[in-house]
């Protein structure tokens, strides 16, 4: 597998969208327009980044994933997924990681992220990457439970 950073409004990342869209209208009762609240500038460096998890070999698009800078020290986690076929190989722990990072080298030292309660295979990766529930903030009305974490590593410092 292989992160492509920067993919922000390419067509494989509206594909990977329109794909996560449908698995969410499945689960969820959602509002079509959910869709046109995601506006590719958040998204884009220096504000953000759209991440792409592809094969190496097909370069078949299995997973995606954003962050976006809320303020300086604070990243949100936006939109992670991946394709059901890729579930349970420990691709979610491996995308999560690789959007820590870049939420790191965006200045983050502390990240959020916000989840639908059925979502329970989400809900629990986060957990056992060390993400605890925090306030809720926000009026998504899709997001029943918010996480945070405090990031550590080499583009941060925790204590601060």
């Amino acid at each position: 597998m292989r992160v492509l950073e920067g993919q922000a409004g390419s067509d494989a990342a509206a594909h990977a969208m329109r794909a996560y869209l449908a698995e969410l209208s499945d689960r969820l009762d959602i509002d079509p327009s959910f869709a046109d609240a995601a506006d590719p500038a958040e998204v884009t460096p220096p504000r953000g980044d759209f991440m792409l998890l592809s094969e190496i070999g097909s370069g078949a698009v299995v997973g995606f994933g954003a962050v976006h800078v809320l303020e300086q020290g604070l990243v949100e986690i936006r939109r992670m997924w991946l394709h059901p076929h890729v579930r349970g190989r420990g691709l979610g722990r491996f995308l999560l990681g690789s959007l820590e990072n870049r939420a790191r080298s965006l200045g983050g030292r502390r990240v959020l992220l916000g989840v639908n309660e059925s979502l329970v295979e989400a809900c629990g990766l986060y957990r056992a990457s060390g993400y605890e529930p925090v306030e809720r903030d926000g009026d998504n009305s899709y997001v029943t439970h918010v996480f945070g974490k405090v990031l550590v590593g080499p583009h941060s410092d925790a204590s601060t």
